[in-house]
């Protein structure tokens, strides 16, 4: 049986310059380590990506303008920043982030008016801004999330899921995304930071959920050999669309087969997908007993928790806090918080497959 496992006034001007490069070694009296988005902040001046001010804050609840906006995502994916003359009205070839809005205006990444403005000195909105990072990261990737205030016919409401898929946002506690909202500095510089690393996808997971760590490399035995299980960032084709971007890679390291799974975590429970396609609830929430349900919708097949804190052992560890899915062939699946699944045995009781490392 098939399986599926389941980004003009001197004001404008003294806006341009406060996300000029700026040097690794700098550090904001305004950004401590104790802000929540401290290490976002500092990886993206590392990278030249944004900085701060002349009088050297960074002014993170600032809030970002449409050119700015331009400026950070240009340099995030290398687009050529030389001033030049743009489509718009409102943004002659002097105006600092010029180039940028023409590079990103050229590839389809931003767009302006009907009346033909670009309004650079506008801030930009959370849902406008997914928008740009959906298409500037070129996001394929949806989730099983909604936010409660984001309607299927919502302009920016695919590009929010392709951002919630793409482990880059989570909304709010409340359920929602806020999309009229508008966007500070901090905050952008962590949505930029999220579509650039595993490190800062990470830290939008769920502490109490059961998927895979994404800065992690598992090792799992098999009978036929070990099989690598590493998420990182790859450019491939699902049938006759070409994908770039972060996915589960599966790797046999006998024969070198690999398969690319996506990991969706939501209230609904954990799936595990190909990329672009429907996919398996490997394990249902909240998680309790006897809760039964089936994977797919479309089979007959059915999974049940049948234990919590139960012992897995594993050439890794023995895991005493586990959470058993049987299916209904017999087939007991263990889950642990913050890892994943870490072992699969069959009806018989034969082992087909354990943890036996994390790197």
């Amino acid at each position: 049986m098939k399986r599926f496992f389941t980004l003009i006034t001197m004001l404008a001007l003294t806006l341009v310059l406060a996300v000029q490069p700026a040097a690794a070694a700098v550090k904001f009296p305004d950004v401590p380590k104790s802000n929540r988005f401290h290490d976002e902040i500092q990886f993206l001046v590392d990278k030249q990506i944004i900085s701060g001010y002349s009088n050297g804050s960074f002014q993170p609840k600032r809030y970002v303008t449409r050119g700015e906006a331009a400026i950070m995502i240009g340099r995030t994916l290398g687009l050529d920043g030389t001033k030049r003359n743009t489509k718009f009205k409102d943004v002659p070839k002097t105006y600092g982030a010029s180039g940028y809005i023409a590079a990103a205006t050229e590839k389809g990444i931003i767009g302006g008016y009907p009346d033909g403005t670009f309004q650079p000195n506008k801030s930009i909105s959370r849902g406008d801004m997914a928008i740009i990072f959906s298409r500037g990261f070129e996001l394929q990737l949806g989730s099983k999330r909604e936010f409660k205030d984001v309607g299927h016919n919502m302009k920016a409401s695919e590009a929010i899921n392709h951002m919630a898929g793409n482990y880059i946002t989570t909304g709010y506690p409340d359920g929602t995304f806020r999309p009229n909202a508008l966007v500070n500095r901090e905050q952008f510089a962590a949505f930029v930071a999220r579509g650039l690393s595993p490190e800062f996808k990470q830290r939008t997971q769920n502490k109490d959920g059961y998927a895979y760590d994404l800065t992690k490399t598992y090792v799992y035995g098999q009978s036929d050999g070990d099989l690598q299980v590493t998420y990182k960032k790859v450019s491939t084709n699902f049938a006759e669309t070409s994908f770039t971007g972060f996915l589960w890679e599966f790797k046999h390291l006998g024969t070198g087969k690999i398969t690319y799974l996506t990991q969706d975590e939501s209230e609904e429970g954990l799936m595990l997908s190909y990329p672009l396609s429907s996919g398996v609830l490997e394990l249902a929430y909240p998680v309790k007993v006897n809760t039964k349900w089936q994977p797919e919708l479309d089979m007959k097949e059915s999974k049940t928790i049948t234990g919590v804190n139960k012992t897995a052992t594993t050439p890794y560890k023995t895991f005493t806090n586990a959470v058993e899915v049987t299916d209904n062939d017999g087939m007991k699946h263990y889950f642990v918080k913050g890892i994943g699944e870490v072992k699969v045995i069959a009806k018989s009781g034969k082992t087909v497959t354990e943890l036996k490392s994390i790197q």
